[in-house]
């Protein structure tokens, strides 16, 4: 009886810390998750940032102003305009 006693004692123990430790290995991964969690918000804040960046840089008015102030282009005057015409 006392044997018997003795290994359920030992049994409960071990169940016991079987739940400590299963318990402590959730709690870890949820930090992990909250973590992830968080980069991955801040990662798709900054892709938004930079599509609107993509979008205002590559405006035509922008591309346009550029093309003229530093390089000295304009678009082409009637006479300086050729029709080709397709055979």
């Amino acid at each position: 009886m006392r044997r018997s006693t003795i290994i359920l004692a030992l049994l409960i123990t071990a169940t016991l810390f079987g739940i400590v430790a299963a318990r402590e290995n959730t709690r870890s991964q949820f930090i992990a998750l909250q973590e992830a969690q968080a980069k991955r918000f801040a990662l798709d804040n900054r892709w938004g940032q930079l599509q609107l960046e993509q979008a205002t840089l590559a405006s035509n008015a922008r591309v346009g102003d550029i093309a003229h102030q530093k390089l000295g282009l304009a678009a082409p005057k009637n006479d300086q305009i050729v029709m080709v015409k397709a055979p």
